[in-house]
């Protein structure tokens, strides 16, 4: 029961601290259908180009696929499930697992033939160029 400073019962305050446990108990839940906000990303550019790194324990290269479309980066996979053995109890389940899909809006138009990747320790490396013809040019004014 919950009881106000002056000592009576607020059914508002009985709501109010519901609605709290409830904001905490579906705290990060997505609903079962993906992985939420995997992975987890860095980007950082300067006028030359992007960086995209992603952290993607635990997979395969041939679980993932990644495609450049205008000036968005799409990474796809699925991370499968690691349970050891049909008869195994599962004790804790922190990892999800599944199909995940993450889009990442560029700054700018990239040159998709020289975009690299590389994957090295569960870390995907993605260094995306910027079209030469979108880079900034220094005009020089001339004095009449």
């Amino acid at each position: 029961m919950y009881w106000t400073d002056t000592g009576t019962w607020s059914p508002f305050g009985e709501l109010r601290s519901l609605q709290r446990e409830m904001n905490r108990l579906f705290d990060g839940y997505d609903g079962g259908t993906s992985i939420s906000r995997f992975p987890a990303l860095n980007v950082w550019g300067n006028s030359d180009q992007v960086v995209v790194n992603a952290e993607l324990p635990g997979l395969q290269i041939e679980d993932i696929d990644l495609n450049v479309v205008n000036n968005q980066l799409t990474i796809k996979g699925e991370r499968k499930s690691d349970k050891p053995a049909e008869d195994a109890v599962c004790h804790r389940n922190e990892r999800g697992v599944g199909s995940f899909v993450r889009t990442v809006r560029l700054p700018f138009a990239v040159e998709n033939d020289k975009v690299s990747a590389k994957y090295e320790d569960g870390v995907l490396s993605i260094v995306l160029p910027r079209q030469e013809a979108t880079k900034p040019k220094r005009i020089e004014i001339k004095a009449s």
